[in-house]
């Protein structure tokens, strides 16, 4: 194969050329050619690297872990080894969901019920909320609200929100623009599914989202980004990000 512009590589990949440009620039797959007009040329080798950097980035790694494991030591066959085996953790706490969810489907549950058979690490949490927000008023929306909530499309649209926040970030789209406040309303009518979220609420969750590492899976290591675009939305809509309370 001979070497690759740009625009062909991408093609190639199924990504944007200025996906591939964006991971020059921060580091993580550098083309081994540039032509005397400083563009950009790949070859075979490059592209079996960025092959590799899919798998991880379809797992919801962050880039800059991909980077390092893809600029280790470690064989290619290595490196690939380790990641098979934390996916297949993955297979089985989806089939462990899957399982869950066609209880469901089968079953008329409780809410309750319904935590409780979607595995230890969501009855964990249903505890927790409710020790911690048990008697607010949020907590009886969510209760009463809940009942008729699709589970299941409600976790493929997380899925589905987390990869539109992966590419986004990939992409550098700026908090305040047209993209980013699609993103941030799209998020805030995901709480909305439960309880009425105010935009400074918003701010309060997003935030909560940085400091406690268990929502790294959930929003795919891209709990800064979304952060960086809900508060920007909400101090273009006046709320004081220096006094954000739960309101």
């Amino acid at each position: 194969m001979s070497e690759l512009t740009v625009g062909r590589a991408a093609e190639l990949l199924g990504i944007s050329a200025r996906t591939l440009r964006h991971w020059d620039d921060i580091g993580l797959l550098k083309p081994s050619f540039r032509t005397w007009g400083d563009y950009r040329l790949y070859t075979e080798d490059d592209l079996e690297v960025a092959l590799e950097i899919l798998v991880y980035r379809e797992t919801g790694m962050p880039l800059k872990d991909i980077a390092a494991i893809v600029h280790e030591g470690a064989s290619k066959v290595e490196r690939l080894r380790r990641q098979q085996a934390h996916l297949q953790q993955q297979l089985a706490r989806l089939r462990q969901m899957n399982d869950a969810v066609t209880t469901m489907l089968e079953r008329n549950l409780t809410m309750a019920e319904k935590l409780e058979n979607m595995g230890t690490k969501w009855q964990e949490y249903a505890e927790e909320a409710e020790a911690r927000w048990g008697e607010t008023p949020e907590w009886k929306q969510a209760q009463e609200r809940g009942s008729g909530v699709d589970m299941a499309a409600v976790k493929r649209e997380m899925a589905d929100f987390a990869a539109a926040l992966i590419d986004a970030a990939e992409r550098d789209i700026q908090p305040g623009t047209a993209e980013a406040v699609e993103l941030v309303n799209r998020h805030r009518a995901q709480i909305e599914q439960w309880y009425d979220c105010s935009r400074e609420k918003q701010v309060c969750l997003a935030r909560m989202y940085v400091a406690d590492e268990r929502f790294h899976e959930a929003y795919a290591g891209r709990q800064e980004y979304l952060l960086a675009l809900v508060e920007a939305q909400a101090a273009l809509e006046g709320v004081d990000l220096a006094n954000i309370q739960w309101r």
